[in-house]
């Protein structure tokens, strides 16, 4: 499968929030992506569930799952550098112009004292890019 189909990762993370609907292929590797970031942080489904981005966006079981996501998706290198023309070449033709939008909104976010957290940080940012299509993978 292409890796067009990078996913609006937090474009624009709970399935609850989104008013988005991704093509199946992109929910499918969005799938892929969830159960194994899932299996190498150990948060729980329920974890995943319950996390809530308006009130908690730096929920601290979910920092690490989040740095999991973009790295795996090449949204982020190991060094912890955003790969922001990396992400805007590599969208899925559905999701381009949203993610693109908050992600202009998105470049300069706090580091971090880690990776996590530098994930988290982004995370936040483009949820408040873009509330309405937010979803966490």
């Amino acid at each position: 499968m292409s890796l067009r189909i990078v996913i609006a990762l937090f474009s624009l993370a709970s399935v609850a929030y989104a008013k988005l609907q991704l093509p199946v292929e992109l929910q499918e590797y969005a799938d892929g992506l969830h159960d194994l970031c899932i299996k190498k942080t150990g948060i729980t489904e329920d974890d995943h569930i319950a996390y809530d981005i308006a009130n908690n966006p730096h929920d601290e079981k979910l920092q690490c799952y989040i740095k999991c996501l973009m790295l795996e998706a090449n949204w982020m290198d190991k060094d912890g550098t955003i790969q922001y023309a990396w992400i805007e070449e590599n969208l899925h033709q559905d999701v381009k112009d949203i993610v693109i939008t908050a992600l202009s909104k998105c470049k300069n976010i706090n580091e971090g004292a880690n990776l996590c957290e530098k994930a988290s940080h982004f995370n936040a940012c483009m949820y408040e890019a873009d509330k309405e299509n937010w979803f966490l993978v």
